[in-house]
């Protein structure tokens, strides 16, 4: 830190740390859906060349600078002050969930690359992570808020629908 960036109090409140979670929560679900996305537009030949996991990859990192670009020009707007090396650095770990999305789908992609499952198999597996990530992010969201434990599923659910829209979406779209 330099001298001229604030000295305070580095613990978070409670809702300056459930906005962050929330920020990551959105990065998140925004990395996981443009994940399904991709893998709609490619096909087992596309995995077997190592196209689709570099496409997998290349949305995640892509969509992750412009986010920290659009998170940056956001909080300058709102403070209207040169940004300081510490907030910058919390906009790159909120945002790194985008590119968290994309590793296991990516990784699975590069074992149908690598014949240890076929590339259809490996795309199949790509797409179940993909989804099960995005169920996983609905149930956290559905557990933080005041209800029954059957609705975490069925908010999770609703959360793999989003997906499958967005998935189906791509597939009339992009073919």
């Amino acid at each position: 830190m330099t001298s001229s960036e604030p000295q305070g109090d580095v613990t978070e409140s409670p809702f300056e740390h459930a906005s962050r979670l929330a920020e990551r929560v959105r990065a998140a679900s925004y990395g996981t859906v443009l994940v399904i996305a991709a893998l709609g537009v490619t096909t087992a030949a596309d995995v077997g060349l190592g196209y689709s996991a570099e496409l997998v990859l290349g949305v995640g990192a892509a969509t992750w600078v412009a986010h920290l670009y659009a998170e940056l020009l956001g909080r300058h707007v709102v403070e209207m002050e040169p940004l300081h090396r510490r907030e910058v650095y919390a906009a790159m770990i909120d945002g790194s969930p985008i590119l968290l999305a994309t590793v296991l789908p990516g990784v699975v992609l590069l074992i149908g690359r690598g014949a240890l499952a076929t590339a259809g198999t490996a795309r199949s597996l790509a797409i179940l992570v993909a989804f099960a990530q995005l169920v996983g992010i609905g149930v956290l969201v559905a557990r933080r808020a005041p209800g029954r434990a059957h609705t975490a599923w069925i908010f999770a659910g609703v959360t793999a629908a989003v997906g499958i829209v967005v998935g189906g979406f791509t597939l009339v779209l992009g073919h």
